[in-house]
């Protein structure tokens, strides 16, 4: 059973693919050199396992979706919603490039990028557990921990020859001591913030799918109060979970180095700066932050290239 569906271009799939790869390999299989991968999705109130190609053809980029277990139509189109978010495939980036590309920096970096859209994460749970996890904390290490919970308390699925894990269900986690996520060497306090959110959501004190009908400042109002969860989770729960293109979370680290390195800043940019030069970039600031992120990505390995050439 396969389901087809046509891409929003422009898309380019090597850069997308690019954000494939650096998922967790437990959650999703990323082909190594082609545009393909497997995933456990969500289909109504079952996980199934897909194939995702990416495929070029005559009349344009297609993703084609391969079932690797029988489903009904109904889980198939559920199926589909799921991977049109995931690629955010709702987004035309014709608009975005033709109001930042006469930009006179940001604009220079995007000719390198064109096509590169945001990989979102569906699962809202899975988007915030692993938001929480990787809060100040090294990030393979972090990853390390989403591994850990995902082979404990996630399901084990068979895709194809190999197998994938669905992330953990709230009630999983909600039924848990602190103790036993420190067995797999999370902090207490952390522990005590995954399994607290998890109640949270089992017991339907918090509805996260009704979170994204709400505007920015009330997603804060309704996550700020829970504990372990602070403005950079909620920044990453808008962009990567929720998927809003016109937001930019000025605090972040990782974009003031861009900033500094493009804008020629003599120090770090202060956020009310950084918010004022991104102003002009309304409606599409999320995406100027993906951007800027990735571009500062790629500086990163071309010193780290430049460097280990030199010391040769």
């Amino acid at each position: 059973m396969k389901k087809s569906i046509a891409l929003v271009e422009p898309f380019n799939a090597e850069l997308v693919m690019r954000s494939v790869r650096s998922q967790n390999p437990l959650l999703i299989h990323a082909d190594p050199q082609l545009h393909t991968f497997s995933k456990v999705v969500t289909a109504g109130n079952r996980k199934v396992p897909v194939t995702v190609n990416l495929i070029q053809g005559v009349a344009g980029q297609t993703a084609e979706i391969e079932f690797l277990e029988p489903c009904s139509e109904e889980e198939q189109e559920a199926a589909v919603i799921f991977i049109n978010k995931m690629l955010s495939n709702h987004v035309d980036l014709m608009p975005f490039y033709r109001q930042l590309s006469e930009e006179p920096v940001i604009g220079s970096i995007l000719p390198d990028l064109h096509g590169m859209k945001i990989l979102l994460e569906p699962n809202l749970y899975q988007n915030l557990v692993r938001t929480i996890i990787g809060q100040q904390m090294n990030l393979s290490f972090a990853a390390a921990l989403v591994s850990r919970i995902t082979e404990r308390y996630g399901t084990p699925v068979q895709a194809g020859k190999r197998v994938l894990y669905s992330f953990p269900e709230p009630g999983a986690l909600a039924r848990l001591e602190p103790e036993e996520l420190m067995e797999l060497q999370f902090s207490r306090r952390k522990a005590e913030y995954v399994i607290g959110l998890s109640r949270l959501v089992d017991d339907g004190t918090l509805d996260l799918y009704s979170l994204p009908g709400l505007e920015d400042a009330e997603i804060f109002e309704k996550l700020l109060p829970i504990r372990g969860i602070g403005k950079w989770t909620v920044e990453c729960f808008l962009l990567f979970g929720v998927g809003r293109t016109d937001f930019f979370p000025a605090d972040d680290i990782g974009l003031k180095n861009a900033m500094k390195l493009l804008w020629d800043f003599d120090s770090q940019p202060s956020s009310p700066d950084m918010l004022a030069i991104s102003s002009s970039w309304s409606p599409w600031r999320s995406y100027a932050a993906y951007y800027l992120w990735a571009w500062l990505d790629e500086w990163k390995l071309q010193k780290k290239t430049a460097s280990a050439a030199t010391k040769k």
